[in-house]
């Protein structure tokens, strides 16, 4: 049983520490604190010939693992589920179903710590029951309503690791006691040793809770110093050949008449502008980028990053499909540069030729912004790693695998995130979340508008 408890109390551990800032993380820890204080009871044995210190830790533990683990786990639940959404409701939520927990301790349950812990499961099995149950199937329902892929497979993958677990802590620790048959706790060390290996595999591979999420930026954290030793010569050089370039442009603009010429070379004065004021304020490290925050419409970078990439979208069909426009506060030179790499990347799978779908839609946490392409897709296992420094799939000569760590890094200083999906031959999406607290105002599209966006630049 003392296997139960450290393993219980590690994995509660590793959630806190990798993501402490997110609520249903905290919760899920939490489970595994309440779980670990319920085998403690168990590993300190019983008998009045006990220290009577430990006979009083004895109670209070075991009332932890049989009062407070469902009131966690339904919690957990509630949060992870998105069934509670605002502040209000959670709060009502929290104070209300803990009534039955706080109730356990008073005479109705029969309720003593001392000398021995003693409790009435017929009554506990009134609450703890339907607690448990109901967020199993609020687990589940989460897995089927989710539309997102990534989102939709970490969610199964938390279904596979808590709802067993779950399950067999309420037909172990309530339903048999009620009528009368002890010791089913016997088997938990065995299955929390299971459920810790399936943690542990999950979390590296494909992500639970955020822990993978978490692993992956520490990484790239470390990595990304390695970036910085050449960018500041890097940046220097470049900066100075694009001022020799638009001053070349201005001067053959003024002796330029054909007007198809003039478009070309306003898109080339246009490019450079871009490009110097996107220089100046990298500041030499990709690692301490600056924002220059203002604000602009949602549509107006993605037109204005469309605009920059005309001169290769010729034979490239693009459908815009935007369910809201939002106010934006960010950076709007970072964000468009990063919308430009993330687009050259899809022309590039595509071989400059196929359908690139950019949607625009809002969840609860804030907008999204998807690039789908119909190229030829990543390999799963390359999938996790192509936000790394230096690593690339195009071998050629003048990429170094620099354009989605760039793009990472300038959604982590937004407070959002970049998430790739993509399966090999099938193509790649590519999802830019913006949180909602950048979010100034929102302007829902009209159906009959929003059919009219869905136009081609092919």
């Amino acid at each position: 049983m003392i296997s139960f408890v450290l393993l219980s109390w590690l994995m509660a551990v590793i959630l806190l520490l990798v993501n402490i800032k997110q609520e249903k993380t905290r919760w899920g820890s939490y489970m595994g604190f309440c779980e670990g204080f319920g085998g403690l009871g168990i590993v300190l044995g019983k008998g009045a010939e006990r220290a009577d210190w430990i006979i009083m830790l004895d109670g209070i533990s075991t009332s932890i693992g049989h009062y407070w683990t469902p009131y966690v786990i339904l919690i957990f639940g509630l949060l992870y589920s998105d069934t509670i959404k605002t502040k209000r409701m959670k709060r009502m939520g929290k104070i209300l179903l803990v009534i039955p927990t706080i109730l356990a301790y008073t005479p109705i349950f029969s309720f003593s710590i001392y000398p021995e812990f003693n409790t009435n499961f017929s009554i506990i099995a009134l609450w703890v029951i339907p607690y448990i149950l109901i967020t199993c199937l609020l687990l589940i329902i989460s897995v089927f309503r989710e539309k997102r892929t990534t989102v939709k497979n970490h969610k199964m993958i938390t279904c596979i690791i808590v709802v067993p677990l779950f399950l067999f802590i309420l037909f172990t620790n309530v339903i048999l006691p009620v009528f009368g048959i002890r010791g089913g706790w016997q088997l938990n060390p065995l299955i929390m040793i299971a459920e810790f290996l399936f943690f542990i595999y999950f979390s590296s591979r494909y992500g639970f809770l955020g822990v993978k999420i978490k692993f992956e930026r520490q990484r790239l954290s470390s990595t990304m110093q390695a970036v910085t030793s050449g960018t500041t010569l890097f940046n220097h050089t470049i900066k100075n050949e694009i001022g020799r370039i638009d001053l070349v442009t201005k001067q053959l603009k003024q002796n330029v008449v054909s007007n198809k010429a003039l478009e070309s070379i306003d898109l080339i004065l246009k490019s450079t502008k871009h490009m110097m004021e996107l220089s100046s304020r990298i500041q030499g490290k990709l690692d301490i980028m600056e924002l220059k925050e203002t604000t602009f419409l949602l549509s107006d970078l993605i037109q204005s990053s469309l605009d920059l990439m005309k001169p290769h979208l010729f034979s490239v069909t693009v459908i815009k499909r935007m369910d809201v426009d939002v106010q934006l506060y960010g950076d709007f030179i970072h964000l468009e540069e990063t919308c430009l790499n993330i687009i050259k990347n899809a022309l590039e799978a595509m071989n400059n030729k196929g359908i690139l779908i950019i949607k625009v839609y809002q969840t609860k946490q804030g907008i999204n912004i998807e690039f789908a392409d119909d190229g030829k897709g990543i390999a799963k296992e390359n999938v996790s790693k192509i936000i790394e420094p230096f690593y690339s799939t195009k071998r050629r000569n003048g990429n170094f695998g620099l354009g989605l760590t760039y793009c990472f890094n300038v959604l982590a200083k937004h407070g959002g995130d970049v998430v790739i999906d993509s399966q090999l031959n099938l193509g790649t999406t590519i999802r830019l979340f913006v949180p909602k607290k950048r979010i100034l105002a929102v302007q829902y599209k009209k159906k009959t508008n929003q059919r009219a966006e869905e136009m081609t630049y092919g």
